[in-house]
């Protein structure tokens, strides 16, 4: 359970990232890539090169969920579960 200071933190933290979400998610995709290759069958259709349209397209997403994660501390389950369906029910990969 996370205490009121450790949300303020983590708040703090993450703004720090405002303005660089797509470089620091196309970072980290391909950073997951690279120690972790079996995760690019996920991604068949994507240019996985470092720095491409569609690393850096999908890593600004998924700094924007974490993001909203971050602001619903409170009620994670609700603030991710369209994330969670999408993953599960459309795209049958593991929420």
């Amino acid at each position: 359970m996370l205490t009121a200071e450790d949300k303020k933190l983590i708040q703090q933290i993450w703004g720090k990232l405002s303005g660089a979400e797509e470089e620091v998610g196309a970072e980290a995709l391909w950073r997951m890539f690279h120690a972790y290759p079996p995760t690019k069958t996920y991604f068949p259709h994507f240019d996985l090169s470092q720095g491409s349209d569609q690393i850096r397209g999908h890593g600004k997403k998924v700094v924007a969920a974490l993001g909203n994660a971050i602001k619903n501390l409170d009620n994670l389950s609700q603030a991710l579960s369209e994330l969670s369906n999408l993953h599960a029910y459309n795209l049958r990969v593991d929420p």
